[in-house]
Order: structure tokens, then C-alpha cells, then sequence
């Protein structure tokens, strides 16, 4: 590979066409398309690209990319399968709370991310439990319209 930029790229057509669950498969991958890179060189890849593991249906753990092109952020934040997981959430002062199931937080915390809502800063993701930021001068109804507006299906799970 010659260049950094053209090794970014296959790396992102890889995850993007391939199903990818850890670091190791993606060396093989890369080095049987002639791209040798170390681990470490790989994991700033990573980094630098922004990508995370999503759950799956059948419960594996699959690399995703998270910076989708803009035009295309509020198709996959408002499909169903961005909130699915999502449980409940609960205002308190400028914070908010998400509860969901399981390895769902971030996939969730990523679409809330990316939809840029004015009401919020940014959200903080565990393995089932979101932290939501709210903006000084909104409140938690703010925050509730937002979701309700950018999130239809779950308006009847906030509280």
C-alpha cells in the first residue's frame, strides 16, 4: 500500500463490504490485499476512521463506521434498527439517562451523536446505560421534543 490515505480507504471499503469482529481478521484481510500494517498502526486506523463494534441480532459484535455522510445521517438515526435496544430515559436537571439492553448503548449514543441535536451536547455510552448532556438554557421537555421529533418510535418510552 503507498499511502496512508489509500490504506484508510480500504480499511473503510473492508468493514463496509465484509463482516469484521476483531483487529486480527482485519490484519488478515489487509495483508491478503497486499496491505502489510502493524497492530498498532492499525488500531490509530481505527481511531482516526472513528469505528466501533455494533451488536448484532445473533449476538456477535461486528466493526461499523460512524461517520456517515452527512446527507445520509437522518435515514439511519430515524431507521427502527438505530433504536433498537432503547428501553427508557429519564430527565434530571441537565442530565438525562438512557437505559437500554445490553451492548446497545453506543450504536444509540452514536445515532443520538449524529442527528446534532441543539438541545444536546453529546452523550457518554456504558454497555447498557447512556449519559446525555443537555445545553445550558434547555430543559428535559426540550430534550423530550427533540427525541420525539428525530425518534418517533421510542416518544412513549421518556419520562
Amino acid at each position: 500500500m503507498e499511502s496512508r490515505s489509500q490504506r484508510l480507504a480500504l480499511i473503510t471499503k473492508i468493514i463496509q463490504n465484509e463482516e469484521v469482529d476483531s483487529q486480527d481478521k482485519l490484519l488478515q484481510i489487509l495483508n491478503s490485499k497486499n496491505c502489510s500494517v502493524t497492530q498498532a498502526t492499525l488500531s490509530r486506523d481505527l481511531k482516526l476512521l472513528k469505528v466501533f463494534k455494533r451488536p448484532t441480532r445473533d449476538g456477535r459484535y461486528l466493526y461499523s463506521l460512524s461517520n456517515a455522510a452527512p446527507e445520509q445521517k437522518p435515514n439511519i438515526a430515524k431507521s427502527s434498527s438505530s433504536m433498537d435496544g432503547f428501553l427508557s430515559m429519564e430527565m434530571s436537571g441537565n442530565l438525562a439517562v438512557i437505559k437500554t439492553v445490553p451492548a446497545f448503548a453506543q450504536p444509540i449514543s452514536q445515532a443520538i451523536d449524529d442527528m446534532d441535536m441543539p438541545s444536546i451536547i453529546s452523550t457518554i455510552a456504558g454497555n447498557d446505560t447512556i449519559l446525555v448532556v443537555i445545553r445550558n438554557g434547555f430543559t428535559g421537555t426540550n430534550v423530550a421534543q427533540d427525541f420525539a421529533h428525530y425518534f418517533p418510535e421510542i416518544a412513549n418510552k421518556i419520562k
